[in-house]
């Protein structure tokens, strides 16, 4: 006697036909949860700017972004708004955003990615009308599975989990790959907002956990190799080339210039570079150190503060010329 397992792979059509209403059903369900939970997350967190970012920012863009790129698609937005689901559990454990070595235990992916899992028999509770298609790998690949693999693997095509890329099926796939590129987007249109800051507070000395020598934490020069990637958008490892904070800062206009070099994201990334947006920098009033904001009509602005207050003259040009030709569509 077949199982109820080997009779939905035996009736196609009648499968097919259970897919849009439970995969809407669970997509509705899930995002409706975070989506309260992140106002929760956002009074907790209410005066520490590195959170209230990712809240406010940059979650917010990625899963608005993926309505564009994916109009209609539920299940690329839930993964999309779930793509970072690791990161408030990783703050409230270090007070940051270090992973750790990537794919490690401690790294935002994997960490949200046990989260997820382990969250999904809470948020459904005893709903049994959920189908077990909807969540099992092996008898059909459902939103739970695809924005769980989003969540493992967004980025990380090439430098973690082979393994997983490897078997992925055409669909799971396509999801992470869209969620994978809708984060750099954000990431290379917004770091502006953080990423003096960062360079002010030393955030990425090796003796925090991070990639930048402590001896060079003051240098104002671009690494000879970090400007040809920047020149090519074609691929940079972040922790393995930046060795100075100028690098650091190249390395966010990068997100933004390979998406720029990309036909298939350039004009989605260009309209978001254009967009108004601030810079929270350290100064000093009277006396006294404090953050504050300064607002520019564009990331382009934005970038091009950045290059001149971090990098010497001679870089500062080169690199926001190089950024310059990406976003006005200049090069091949």
């Amino acid at each position: 006697m077949k199982n109820e397992a080997e009779n939905l792979h035996d009736q196609p059509v009648a499968h097919e036909a259970l897919k849009g209403p439970f995969e809407h059903e669970i997509c509705e369900k899930l995002s409706n949860f975070l989506l309260d939970k992140q106002e929760q997350e956002r009074l907790e967190f209410a005066n520490n700017p590195d959170m209230l970012f990712k809240l406010n920012v940059h979650f917010p863009s990625v899963y608005n972004v993926s309505k564009k790129v994916a109009p209609g698609d539920e299940v690329v937005h839930l993964a999309a708004l779930y793509h970072d689901y690791g990161r408030v559990i990783q703050y409230r454990k270090h007070g940051d955003f270090n992973d750790r070595g990537v794919g490690s235990d401690e790294d935002h992916h994997v960490v949200g990615y046990k989260h997820f899992l382990q969250d999904i028999p809470m948020i459904f509770g005893d709903a049994k009308d959920i189908p077990s298609f909807a969540i099992n790998e092996d008898m059909y690949q459902g939103a739970i599975y695809k924005a769980s693999k989003a969540i493992l693997l967004h980025g990380l095509k090439g430098k973690a989990f082979d393994d997983e890329f490897a078997n992925l099926d055409e669909d799971t796939s396509r999801v992470v790959e869209i969620v994978s590129q809708i984060d750099d987007i954000a990431n290379g249109t917004q770091c502006v907002e953080y990423i003096l800051r960062e360079s002010q507070e030393h955030a990425k000395n090796a003796s925090r956990g991070g990639f930048i020598p402590d001896e060079n934490q003051d240098l104002k020069t671009v690494t000879p190799k970090v400007m040809d990637l920047f020149r090519e958008s074609t691929s940079f490892n972040r922790n393995a080339e930046c060795k100075t904070y100028p690098d650091y800062c190249i390395f966010g206009a990068f997100l933004a210039t390979r998406s720029l070099k990309n036909p298939a994201t350039h004009d989605i990334t260009h309209e978001m570079m254009s967009v108004p947006t601030t810079v929270t920098e350290h100064a000093s009033i009277d006396g006294e150190d404090v953050l504050v904001s300064k607002h520019f009509d564009s990331a382009m602005e934005a970038f091009k503060y950045i290059f001149y207050t971090q990098m010497e003259e001679k870089d500062a040009e080169e690199a926001y010329s190089i950024l310059s030709k990406y976003y006005n569509g200049e090069t091949e």
